[in-house]
């Protein structure tokens, strides 16, 4: 990082010897004499307008920081008395239990799976589109490219409860609800990763199978769109992967799935049951990642 000011092992015993830049601007070499404390060879940079622009932006960071926690209204002594109960209260979560209703459970985590995976599909079907014009390689012009960035922004900044509540007064509560509202936040999220996916590929590539005469549309699926395939099923299952996370959530506001049980048991404190429902979703999770990774390495 340092280039030529690198220190240089020599001598018997390993001396580290400097290389400092003169008042002239050329290199010497200084021996010991040549230390940190020597003024005439200044090691840390100069407060350059740069320089100062930087650490106050630091500091502006750091100001806003720390109002934030103040208004937050963060309470340091309750807290700590939360951390000396925390055995007490992590008692309560184990072992876990179905509460006696565990088949149905398990068809509630199914109608999650099922929202998640119908989310998925319709996200995909209008990210793809969106991310392929968004992607500054690909798209016709560079103000198609922005324009669709900008549409991935706006949807990106509406949180997926929104969107719930919104289809919640549309269709009524249930799975309907949680599918849809799903399935447009993933058009947000998969067609930004889809277009960056795509700006990321080897241009050098695309210009050597342009050069072997094939059409726009040929080089886009030869090139562009092999060299991102691993990548792009890896963003699918991920964009599963929150979908699932998310319809569990979404529950609690009607939007179907297990998430409503979750909420009912943490109301009637029956926290064993809410350990079964966190370990049944965290176990279709892991199930997701491991057919993520499977499907990867055969792609790559």
């Amino acid at each position: 990082m340092l280039g030529d000011s690198a220190p240089k092992r020599v001598g018997r015993w390993g001396r580290l010897q400097r290389r400092v830049t003169n008042a002239a601007g050329g290199w010497v070499d200084g021996g010991p004499a040549a230390t940190k404390t020597d003024a005439r060879y200044p090691i840390s940079p100069p407060w350059s307008a740069g320089r100062i622009r930087h650490v106050g932006y630091f500091g502006v960071t750091a100001v806003i920081l720390v109002a934030a926690i103040w208004g937050a209204g963060i309470d340091v002594s309750r807290m700590a008395e939360g951390v000396s109960t925390m055995w007490t209260t992590l008692k309560l979560f184990v072992p876990p239990s179905t509460g006696g209703i565990g088949g149905e459970l398990f068809a509630q985590l199914l109608v999650t799976v099922q929202i998640a995976l119908a989310a998925t599909f319709l996200g995909l079907l209008l990210a793809v589109p969106i991310g392929v014009l968004a992607a500054r390689n690909v798209a016709p012009s560079p103000g198609i490219a922005r324009f669709f960035r900008i549409v991935i922004v706006v949807i990106r900044g509406i949180p997926d409860l929104i969107f719930a509540i919104i289809f919640i007064v549309i269709t009524g509560l249930g799975a309907p609800a949680g599918a849809l509202a799903l399935a447009v936040g993933a058009v947000g999220l998969l067609g930004k990763l889809i277009a960056d996916s795509l700006e990321e590929s080897d241009v050098r590539v695309q210009q050597a199978v342009a050069a072997s005469g094939a059409t726009g549309p040929q080089v886009f699926v030869a090139a562009t769109v092999r060299q991102c395939a691993p990548a792009l099923a890896a963003h699918v299952f991920y964009q599963l992967d929150v979908n699932i996370r998310a319809a569990t959530l979404l529950g609690v506001v009607g939007a179907g799935g297990i998430g409503f049980y979750l909420t009912n048991a943490a109301r009637v404190l029956q926290f064993d049951v809410v350990t079964m429902i966190v370990l049944m979703v965290f176990a279709g999770v892991l199930a997701v990642e491991g057919l993520a990774m499977w499907i990867r390495r055969a792609l790559s």
